[in-house]
């Protein structure tokens, strides 16, 4: 057992990290939400279709490369920093080996599709950004376990300046597409130079090949590896299918929807910062706490996942016009569809955090394989009656129901195995008189279409929904800020009062 002062000054650094790489996270989520936001403006809907293409098919291959090792890095590293240099240049050498293979695979792809010779530079340019990503997260999550992150916090927003201005400069010069995937591919770079010399100094990595150790920490990661893999694919294959069944004009809309629906996806990572510490707690005390923890988050989840989700559908055609122009208007009726995909994503995260601190890692793999093989099909079933019936944008409509069915098969799945510890009386109350706060507020939004301005109709949704939401106890404010404030409250080191 650790000593009081050693645990104490353990939970300090632990704090002292968070806040720097939340930091760090927040400066490169602006830069990083300037430039993306205006790309499609700049480039078009046939353009950002073929920049959307490349990123999300190259995504989806080369998470294959990634083998859910920064999981093990981050629990067996902590404690052991020797064993750094016992497996990492294996995984490493393994990693290149892999991904030769995933750039044959990607170029057969490209060829056998007929995709036009000028996207093929585009392409694997994006797949040397993503085998780099691949690597700078281990280099991270190694730096991450020795508890060093000061120079790591500001290499991201180094690293995320140098994407932005690489890509504005292409935007403005009119620059050929393949540019914009070379400033992804010199900020990843850029990472990987200035990590590997942090990794070095900092845990004295040393670069051997280990067949044993790479194999077991290989065989350790496989349940996180295949979760990682199918929850990567199913996310991002409907693109790709997009791609070749519509073509780019389809999947620049589409992309566009996807970009500004992901804006409800913000603060995801607080779950993980805030609430997985705090229900590793709850539960090291008793399981009944653990238990009224899970059902309070909840809580607090859906009382930020609603209203997001609600205020993105409502006025989804003026976010679409309003960022990228009415070129991309047809992007609209995707992005209604996609934002009520965000209740599930956020349940069902909560839920996949519930699941592996249970020991049940290889039941939520099983699940997001689940939810691989269920979308495809679909794609398949949805993309095309939805593209005949809708016409323009309408591909990306089928695209967009085609998620939500898979995120409901996988929702459900989770919250049905968390059980009674997600649900209680209370909490299905909160979600009743949720609905029917955002049914008024709906109905409201639909009366006044075409009556007032729209910005104006969807301000008087938002204070409705505001006023009737604490009216009804749908979110209870008090109850919600103290919640917050004790996720947030460090733990007491061993040995001092509670």
């Amino acid at each position: 057992m650790a000593a009081p002062s050693s645990a104490h000054a353990d939970t300090r650094l632990a704090a002292l990290n968070a806040l720097k790489l939340f930091g760090s996270l927040v400066v490169s989520w602006g830069i990083a939400l300037g430039v993306r936001l205006l790309m499609p403006r700049w480039l078009g809907p046939q353009a950002f279709g073929v920049v959307n293409f490349a990123d999300a098919f190259t995504s989806t291959l080369f998470v294959l490369a990634g083998f859910g090792v920064d999981t093990y890095i981050r629990k067996e590293v902590s404690v052991r920093y020797q064993h750094a240099s016992e497996f990492f240049g294996g995984v490493t050498a393994l990693r290149v080996l892999v991904a030769l293979g995933l750039f044959a695979v990607t170029q057969l792809f490209l060829s056998v599709t007929g995709r036009p010779v000028e996207t093929w530079a585009v392409v694997h340019l994006f797949g040397v950004s993503a085998l780099l990503v691949t690597f700078n997260q281990s280099l991270a999550a190694l730096l991450h376990a020795r508890g060093t992150v000061s120079e790591l916090s500001m290499l991201n927003i180094a690293a995320k300046l140098v994407w932005g201005v690489g890509t504005v400069a292409a935007l403005v010069g009119r620059w050929p597409l393949w540019a914009l995937a070379l400033a992804v591919v010199a900020s990843e770079g850029l990472k990987t130079v200035v990590s590997l010399g942090l990794v070095r100094r900092h845990l004295g990595l040393v670069w051997r090949v280990d067949r044993a150790a790479t194999r077991l920490a290989v065989w350790g990661s496989l349940p996180m590896f295949v979760n990682l893999a199918a929850h990567t694919i199913y996310n991002k294959l409907d693109v790709s299918i997009l791609a070749v069944v519509a073509g780019e004009e389809e999947v620049g809309w589409y992309g566009a929807a996807s970009l500004v629906s992901g804006l409800a996806l913000m603060v995801t990572p607080m779950i993980g910062w805030v609430l997985m510490p705090l229900f590793a707690r709850a539960q090291a005390r008793s399981d009944d706490e653990y238990t009224r923890v899970m059902r309070r988050s909840l809580e607090l989840v859906l009382a930020i996942a609603f209203p997001s989700s609600l205020f993105m559908a409502l006025g989804a055609r003026e976010w679409v016009v309003l960022l990228y122009g009415e070129a991309f208007a047809p992007a609209a009726t995707a992005l209604k569809v996609l934002s009520s995909i965000f209740v599930l994503t956020y349940v069902a995260i909560l839920s996949s955090n519930a699941l592996i601190l249970t020991g049940r890692a290889w039941t939520q793999a099983f699940i997001s394989i689940a939810g691989l093989l269920v979308n495809p099909l679909l794609n398949a079933l949805a993309i095309g009656p939805a593209a005949r019936a809708f016409g323009p944008g309408g591909a990306g409509i089928g695209a967009a129901l085609a998620q939500l069915g898979t995120e409901v098969v996988v929702t459900v799945a989770m919250t049905a195995l968390v059980g009674r510890r997600a649900f209680d009386a209370r909490s299905v109350g909160v979600i009743a008189r949720t609905l029917v706060v955002c049914a008024v507020v709906w109905a409201l939004d639909g009366w006044l279409v075409g009556r007032v301005h729209p910005f104006v109709r969807l301000g008087a949704g938002a204070g409705l929904y505001v006023v009737l939401a604490v009216g009804l106890g749908a979110v209870k404010v008090r109850e919600l800020v103290a919640f917050v404030r004790s996720a947030r409250r460090p733990e007491p080191a061993l040995g001092e009062a509670r």
